[in-house]
C-alpha cells in the first residue's frame, strides 16, 4: 500500500500549519536566547571576568519564551486533530451503515471496519501530536538555528551542513522498508479483531462442544502472531530510530571535538563554541524526531490510508426503483435474478406482486431462498441501494414503509422497554401493555435483552414489528421470517392470531415452515375480533442486573504493573536500558560542556583525547541503550496483552450469566481489544519513564553535590518540587479529563460496533439516523471538552522545560566552581528536562491506568497466582467420561437474582433420550447450562454418572464427553470442513468420507454437492450463506461428529418444516442410538419420542 500524503487537507489546514510553525519558531528563539546568555556567562567566568547580570535576565526570558512555545505547540497540535478524527469516523460509519448486508457491492468485515472506525482512527493522535510538530520543527528549527550558527561561526555551520543530510537519507531508506512490515502488523491486527468477534459470537457453541478453553489458546496463538508481526515492524522502526539517534549524537560529538580542537589552536571563541554546542543538539533533535515520530505515527497514517480505501467508490447496481408500484400494490418484484458469489442462482426471472390486504406465504423447503428473498426486499428498501451488479439484477418497487420480523432478531438497546421506545416511539402505553400481555412479555421488558432466550427474543421482535405497523399509517408491508420459531404452542398461536389482525392497508410476505400459519391466514382472512387473552406465563427474572453482576465478579486485586515487572523478564531489562540511555544522554551533554571550556585553556591535545573518546562512546551508548529499551518495553507489554486476552476469555467462559452479553451485544471488541490495547499502551507510557527519571535525578543530584553543594541543593529542591507539588498539579489539571477521554473512547468503540452489527434492524425501524446523530452529538461534546482541556495537557512538558532551564540559570548564578565544571553542571541541568517531561506525562496519564485497572478487575481478572491456583485445583479434580446425570432437588439461579429452577429431581440414564419441556421462562436453558457444568447449583445436588457407574458432583467431573447444540448454534466464518471439525479434539481427526457421511445423516448431502469448493466452501460469518434450516442441520452434524457420549439438543428443529423435522429426528435417533441425549423442546410430539420427559412447569418426571 503506498504511503499516504504527509499533509492531506482532510486532516490539517494551512492556517493550523502556519500557527504551529509560529510556535516552533518561537521555541527555537527561546533556546537561542538561553544558549547565547549562558555561553557568554560561562566564557566570561573562564576568562576571570565578572559576568553581566543582564545575561541572566536574557536566559530567564528565553526559558519562559521556550516553555510557553512548547506549551502552545503541544496544545495546538492536540486541538488540531480533534475535529478531523470525528469527521472521518462519522463519514466512515454513515457510509458503512448504509450499505446492504446481502450481495452488497462492497463487503467489508464488521470487526475490521469497527476497529478502524474506533481503534484505528484514534491512532491519528500520534500523527497530530507528534509527527506534525516534529515535521514543522524539522523545517523551521534547522533553518533558524543554522542561520544563527552561520553568523556565529561559518566552519561549524559547514560541519553541520555536511552531517545533516545523512538523517533524511536514512529516514527515506528505512521508511520504505517499514511499510511492508507495517502492512503485516495491520493484517495481523485485523485477523485478531475478526477472530475475537467470531469467537465471542459463537461462545455458547464453543462451550457446548467443550472447545471454549481450546479457543482461548487459539486467541493466544493469534495474539502471538500479532505480537510477532508487530515486533518485526517495531524492530525496523527502532533500528531506524537507533541510526537516527546515532547519527545525531555522533554529529554533535564530532562538532564538539572540532570546537574543542579549534579552541586549542585559538580559532574560535569560547562563548561562540558554548553557544553552538547548546544549540546543536536541538538542531539534530528536530531532524531525529521527525523520523522517529513518523514511525510512531505509522499506525495512524495507515489507518488514514485504509479509511480512504474503504471510502472509495465501487460499481453498483440499484434494484430499488424510485417510481411507486401501480394501483393499490404495496410491493412489486420484477425479473429478479439473484445468486451468491461462486454459486448457482437462487432466483431467476422471479416476479411477485402484493396488494394491500394480501398475504403471501413462502413455505418451500429449507435452503430454497426464503430468507434470502425477504432480506433482499428489506435491504433494497432501507439501504443505499449499492448492490453488486454481478450478483443481483431486477427491480423492486414499494409503497410506504415496512416492518420486519427477522429470523435472527437484532436489538441494540439494553432492555426490551428501551428497544420499543426507540423503534416505536409513537406507541401508546396502552398499546404496549396490550401487546406485551398477549405475547407474555410484560415481566420481561425491563430485563436486559442479553438475558433473553431465543423464544423471548422472537416475541420481542414480533412486538416491535406490530407496534410499528399499528402506529405508523405509512407502514404498509410486513416481512415475517419464521415468526413462530422457538415458540411454545400458546405463544405461537398468539403470534399467528396477531398476524391475522393486521390492518387492511398492510400486505404481508411470510417465510415459514409452520403449517398452522397458512391455515390460520386462509381460514380467518379478514378477521378483526380480538381473542381472549392468554394467561401470561410466569417469567421471573433469570439474571441479576448486568452492571451489578460485573461489580461482584471478583474481590481480588488485579495489579498489572507489578505483574508486568515480576513475570515478564523484558520489563526489568527495559528499566535498566532506559536508565542507562538517559544517563548516557545527560553525561554526553555535561561532558561536552566540560570539554569545550577545558579546550579554551589550550591544553595539550592528548590531555583532551580521553574526553573525545568518552564523548563518542556516550553517543553510541545513548543510541544503543535506547534501542534496547524500546524493544524490551514493547516485547513485555505485547506479551502481557496477549496473555491478558486469554485470561479475559477464560473469565468469560466461567460465567454463564454473561454468555448472552458477549455473544449478542457489542462489548466484545471493547473488552478484548480496545481495553487490552489501551492497558498495553498505558503501561508502556506510564510505568517506565518515571523509574528511569528517578534513577537519573538521584545520580544527577549526587554529581551536582560533588561539584558544588549549592548545585546539589538546587537539584534536590527541584526534584522534590517535581515529585510532589508539580506532580500533584499535572494530575489535578488533566488527570480526570484523560480518564473521561479514555472512557469516551471505550463507549465510542462499543457504539460504533453496535451500529454496524445492527445496521439492518436500525434502518428498517428508522432508528439508524437517530443512533448516528446521538453518537455524533456525544463526539461533539467530547471534542469541545477536549479542546478546552487541551490547554492543560501541555503543562507537563512546559513545566519540565521551565524547571530544567531555571535550574541551569540558578546553577550559573550560584557558581563558585571553575568555568569547566560550571559548564558541565549547566548542560547537565538542561539535559534533565527531557526525562522530567516524560515522567510528568506518565504521571498525568497514571490516573487513566488506575481507572482502567479497576474496569478490568470487574471483568473477572485476577492475579496470575490466583489464576494458576484455580487451574491447578481444577486439574486435580477430573474424573472419567460422563454418560448420565442425577438431579436431587436442584435449585438454580444467576448472580443475586431469584431462583430460575427449583426442586427438580430426576435421573437421566445412560443411552436414553430425555426430553426437558415446560413453558417459556421455566428454566429449560438454565437447567441445560447446569448440565454443561457452567452454572453451579444453589440447592440440592447435581451429580454425574461416569462410564464406570460412579457418581460424583458435576463440578469435579470431566465434561469433555458432553456436547451441546444451542438453539441459535453459531457457525463460524470459515469452511464447512472447519465448522464440522470444531467439536473434534485436535488429536482425533476425521476423514473426508466421515465428514460427508455426517452431512448425509442430517440431509445436507444434496446441498453439499452444489458447493463449488466442496468441504472447503466458505459459509460466511454466522453461516450467512446458509438458510436457517441448513445452519441448524450443520450444527447438529457438528455435535454428532464429535463422538460425545452425552448430547444436549436445544430445539434442533426450530427452523425446519414438519417433514424435515421428522426426517431429522429419525436420523438423530439412528445416529445417537447408543448415546445419552437430552432434548429441550416446545413440541410435545417430539417429546413423545423420548423414553422419559422432565416437565419444568409441573416438576414432574414422565415416562
Amino acid at each position: 500500500m503506498p504511503a499516504p500524503r504527509f499533509l492531506p487537507r482532510e486532516l490539517i489546514s494551512p492556517r493550523q500549519f502556519a500557527l504551529l510553525t509560529c510556535f516552533s519558531v518561537i521555541k527555537a528563539v527561546g533556546l537561542v536566547l538561553v544558549a547565547y546568555a549562558l555561553g557568554r556567562w560561562i566564557a566570561t567566568m573562564a576568562q576571570g571576568g565578572n559576568p553581566d547580570t543582564s545575561l541572566l535576565y536574557v536566559a530567564v526570558a528565553g526559558a519562559v519564551v521556550r516553555a510557553l512555545a512548547a506549551w502552545g505547540l503541544n496544545v495546538g497540535a492536540r486541538r488540531m486533530g480533534l475535529g478531523a478524527k470525528e469527521r472521518m469516523r462519522m463519514n466512515l460509519l454513515e457510509s458503512e451503515a448504509a450499505q446492504p448486508t446481502i450481495v452488497a457491492a462492497k463487503q467489508n468485515p464488521i470487526p475490521v471496519v469497527a476497529t478502524l472506525a474506533s481503534h484505528g482512527i484514534e491512532k491519528l493522535d500520534d500523527y497530530f501530536t507528534k509527527f506534525i510538530p516534529a515535521l514543522i520543527g524539522a523545517v523551521a528549527v534547522p533553518l533558524l538555528l543554522g542561520l544563527f550558527i552561520l553568523k556565529v561561526d561559518w566552519v561549524s555551520a559547514v560541519i553541520l551542513l555536511l552531517t545533516i543530510p545523512l538523517i533524511p537519507v536514512f529516514m527515506a531508506l528505512i521508511g520504505m522498508h517499514t511499510q511492508d512490515t507495517l502492512d503485516q502488523s495491520q493484517a495481523a491486527l485485523d485477523r485478531l479483531a475478526s477472530q475475537l468477534y467470531e469467537l465471542a459470537q459463537g461462545l455458547p457453541a464453543l462451550m457446548g462442544l467443550g472447545r471454549a478453553r481450546a479457543h482461548g489458546n487459539a486467541i493466544a496463538k493469534v495474539g502471538a502472531k500479532y505480537r510477532t508481526a508487530t515486533m518485526a515492524n517495531l524492530k525496523t522502526v527502532f533500528m531506524s530510530s537507533f541510526w537516527l539517534e546515532l547519527i545525531s549524537t555522533l554529529s554533535v560529538a564530532v562538532l564538539a571535538v572540532f570546537i574543542g580542537v579549534r579552541l586549542v589552536n585559538g580559532s574560535i571563541e569560547l562563548s561562540a563554541g558554548l553557544t553552538i554546542l547548546i544549540l546543536a543538539p536541538e538542531l539534530f533533535s528536530a531532524l531525529r524526531e521527525v523520523g522517529s515520530s513518523y514511525h510512531v505515527a505509522d499506525d495512524g497514517l495507515a489507518a488514514y490510508g485504509r479509511y480512504v480505501k474503504l471510502s472509495s467508490s465501487t460499481p453498483t447496481a440499484g434494484i430499488r426503483q424510485s417510481t411507486p408500484p401501480s394501483g393499490d400494490n404495496v410491493l412489486e418484484i420484477e425479473n429478479l435474478n439473484l445468486r451468491y458469489e461462486q454459486g448457482a442462482y437462487v432466483y431467476q426471472d422471479f416476479s411477485l406482486t402484493l396488494a394491500a390486504g394480501q398475504r403471501h406465504i413462502v413455505a418451500t423447503p429449507s435452503g430454497t431462498g426464503k430468507t434470502t428473498l425477504l432480506s433482499l426486499v428489506a435491504e433494497a428498501y432501507s439501504s443505499d441501494n449499492t448492490f453488486d451488479p454481478e450478483l443481483v439484477q431486477g427491480s423492486i418497487r414499494y409503497s410506504g414503509s415496512m416492518a420486519v420480523i427477522s429470523q435472527h432478531p437484532r436489538f441494540d438497546a439494553s432492555t426490551g422497554a428501551e428497544q420499543l421506545a426507540q423503534d416505536a416511539p409513537l406507541a401508546s402505553p396502552a398499546m404496549i401493555s396490550e401487546l406485551a400481555n398477549r405475547l407474555s412479555l410484560t415481566a420481561l421488558l425491563e430485563r436486559n435483552i442479553s438475558e433473553y432466550s431465543p423464544g423471548e427474543l422472537r416475541r420481542l421482535e414480533v412486538m416491535r414489528a406490530l407496534l410499528r405497523i399499528h402506529t405508523d399509517t405509512e407502514c404498509r408491508l410486513l416481512l415475517a421470517d419464521e415468526p413462530t420459531a422457538h415458540l411454545d404452542q400458546g405463544n405461537a398461536a398468539q403470534v399467528r392470531q396477531l398476524l391475522e389482525e393486521l390492518p387492511e392497508r398492510c400486505a404481508v410476505l411470510i417465510a415459514s415452515h409452520d403449517p398452522l400459519i397458512d391455515q390460520t391466514l386462509r381460514t380467518n382472512q379478514g378477521a378483526s375480533a380480538l381473542p381472549a387473552r392468554v394467561p401470561e406465563q410466569l417469567e421471573t427474572t433469570q439474571h441479576s442486573d448486568q452492571s451489578e453482576h460485573f461489580a461482584e465478579v471478583t474481590t481480588r486485586t488485579f495489579t498489572p504493573r507489578s505483574e508486568l515487572l515480576r513475570h515478564y523478564h523484558s520489563a526489568p531489562k527495559a528499566v535498566l536500558w532506559g536508565t542507562l540511555s538517559v544517563l548516557c544522554a545527560v553525561a554526553l551533554a555535561a561532558l561536552s560542556g566540560w570539554l569545550i571550556v577545558e579546550a579554551s585553556y589550550q591544553p595539550p591535545i592528548l590531555h583532551l583525547s580521553v574526553a573525545f573518546v568518552m564523548v563518542r562512546a556516550l553517543g553510541i551508548g545513548r543510541a544503543a541503550f535506547r534501542y534496547l529499551e524500546q524493544l524490551a518495553i514493547h516485547d513485555a507489554v505485547l506479551g502481557y496483552a496477549g496473555d491478558l486476552r486469554e485470561k479475559m476469555w477464560n473469565a468469560m467462559i466461567k460465567d454463564p450469566a454473561r454468555w448472552g452479553l458477549f455473544s449478542r451485544s457489542s462489548v466484545v471488541l471493547r473488552f478484548l481489544l480496545a481495553e487490552v490495547d489501551e492497558l498495553r499502551d498505558q503501561l508502556a507510557r506510564v510505568l517506565f519513564p518515571p523509574l528511569s527519571a528517578i534513577a537519573l535525578w538521584v545520580l544527577a543530584t549526587i554529581t551536582l553535590f560533588i561539584i558544588q553543594p549549592e548545585f546539589g541543593w538546587v537539584a534536590l529542591v527541584a526534584g522534590l518540587a517535581l515529585a510532589f507539588p508539580v506532580r500533584w498539579l499535572v494530575k489535578r489539571v488533566e488527570g480526570q479529563q484523560l480518564v473521561e477521554q479514555m472512557n469516551h473512547r471505550f463507549a465510542m468503540n462499543q457504539s460504533v460496533l453496535n451500529v454496524l452489527r445492527h445496521k439492518s434492524a436500525l434502518r428498517i425501524n428508522q432508528s439508524l439516523e437517530p443512533a448516528i446523530q446521538t453518537l455524533h452529538a456525544e463526539q461533539q461534546a467530547n471534542t469541545l471538552a477536549a479542546r478546552r482541556h487541551a490547554l492543560g495537557q501541555g503543562s507537563a512538558s512546559a513545566l519540565a522545560v521551565l524547571f530544567s532551564v531555571a535550574m541551569a540559570v540558578l546553577v550559573t548564578s550560584l557558581s563558585q566552581s571553575s568555568a569547566s565544571l560550571t559548564a558541565l553542571a549547566v548542560l547537565l541541568c538542561l539535559a534533565l528536562g527531557d526525562s522530567a517531561g516524560n515522567a510528568l506525562l506518565a504521571v498525568q496519564q497514571g490516573q487513566s491506568l488506575k481507572q482502567l485497572t479497576k474496569q478490568l478487575e470487574r471483568h473477572g481478572l485476577t492475579s496470575n497466582e490466583d489464576h494458576k491456583a484455580a487451574e491447578d485445583n481444577h486439574a486435580e479434580s477430573l474424573s472419567g467420561d460422563v454418560v448420565g446425570f442425577e438431579l436431587d432437588a436442584v435449585g438454580l439461579g444467576y448472580g443475586a437474582g431469584p431462583d430460575v429452577v427449583s426442586g427438580v429431581a430426576a435421573k437421566i440414564p445412560q443411552g436414553q433420550w430425555t426430553a426437558i419441556t415446560g413453558p417459556s421462562g421455566s428454566g429449560k436453558s438454565t437447567l441445560l447450562t447446569a448440565l454443561l457444568g457452567a452454572l453451579p447449583t444453589r440447592r440440592g445436588a447435581l451429580n454425574v454418572v461416569d462410564e464406570y457407574g460412579q457418581r460424583q458432583p458435576i463440578d469435579r467431573a470431566d465434561l469433555s464427553s458432553v456436547a451441546w447444540c444451542p438453539q441459535e448454534a453459531h457457525l463460524f466464518d470459515s469452511s464447512i470442513r472447519q465448522n464440522l471439525m470444531l467439536g473434534v479434539p485436535e488429536e482425533q481427526q476425521r476423514t473426508e468420507d466421515q465428514l460427508i457421511d455426517v452431512l448425509k445423516q442430517v440431509n445436507l448431502y444434496a446441498w453439499y454437492l452444489k458447493q463449488p469448493s466442496g468441504l472447503d466452501t466458505k459459509i460466511g460469518s454466522g453461516g450467512h450463506n446458509l438458510s436457517g434450516g441448513q445452519r441448524c442441520k450443520l450444527a447438529v452434524a457438528r455435535a454428532i461428529l464429535g463422538g460425545h457420549q452425552v448430547v444436549l439438543l436445544d430445539e434442533p428443529t426450530a427452523h425446519l418444516g414438519v417433514d424435515e423435522s421428522e426426517e431429522l429426528m429419525r436420523t438423530l435417533r439412528e445416529s445417537l442410538a447408543t448415546r445419552t441425549v437430552v432434548l429441550i423442546t416446545h413440541d410435545e410430539q417430539l417429546a413423545q419420542h423420548c423414553e422419559q420427559q422432565i416437565d419444568l412447569g409441573t416438576k414432574a418426571l414422565m415416562r
